[in-house]
């Protein structure tokens, strides 16, 4: 069974033409055909996964174990230190620096070490890059009609484009394990049909996890994709 090229899992190409894990657009025929919609069957997921009961869990008995009481330690006599014995130690006039009220009554000059004590700098972490200026701002359904009216003149005029889009959000898919985040934007909410698909790093994940289908949200990203599958990568919310 052939993989999808987004997700990496081996899928069938749905009747509209797309993966049937993550909805990925499939243009290859050598994808073999399952008879349902992507949209069919992620009703049948989420109807699947509010059947199925939670499993009960089992309560775990934990055994008290006795301890047996340690019989009191005696206190041991307190030993008092004895007292230290004064040294003194000759520093060499180079090593140290002569002491002021010293030299001023005419004793003994004393010698005070210096010792400077080396500190390593904090590096300071690195500022996250600034999002480079959008080349244009429309919404999700000026892209389609574009599209409709000459499909390879808004290829010319959107690919390799840093796009400022706005729209609904249709379809949120974050999976830490397969490292898939990414949203789907449409003009309206739930047509999946026509969307654009949002790719982001996985330092989004808890940011894309709190937006909700429905929302209008914009999305900033570069364009590379086509009528066939139009997508967005290196994508980030604007709040």
């Amino acid at each position: 069974m052939s993989r999808c090229h987004n997700c990496g899992r081996e899928t069938l190409r749905t009747e509209d033409w797309a993966c049937q894990w993550c909805g990925y657009p499939l243009i290859s025929s050598s994808f073999g055909k399952i008879e349902k919609t992507y949209r069919q069957l992620e009703e049948e997921r989420l109807r699947k996964a509010e059947e199925e009961p939670e499993p009960e869990r089992e309560v775990e008995q934990i055994e008290v174990l006795e301890t047996e009481e340690e019989p009191e330690k005696e206190e041991e006599p307190i030993q008092e230190p004895e007292p230290e014995s004064e040294i003194e130690q000759e520093i060499k006039p180079e090593e140290g620096v002569l002491d002021e009220a010293a030299a001023k009554t005419g004793t003994e000059p004393v010698f005070v070490l210096e010792i400077e004590q080396e500190t390593e700098p904090v590096p300071e972490p690195e500022p996250e890059p600034e999002l480079k200026p959008a080349e244009m701002e429309l919404t999700v359904s000026e892209i389609f009609t574009a599209y409709e009216t000459d499909d390879i003149a808004a290829d010319e005029r959107f690919v390799n484009k840093i796009l400022r889009i706005t729209g609904v959000v249709s379809l949120i898919d974050v999976k830490s394990i397969s490292d898939t985040h990414y949203i789907r934007l449409t003009g309206s909410e739930g047509d999946l049909i026509q969307s654009v698909q949002c790719m982001f790093d996985k330092k989004y994940a808890s940011l894309l996890c709190q937006l909700a289908k429905g929302q209008v949200v914009t999305v900033q990203g570069g364009y590379n994709g086509s009528i066939i599958a139009m997508r967005m990568v290196g994508c980030a919310l604007i709040l």
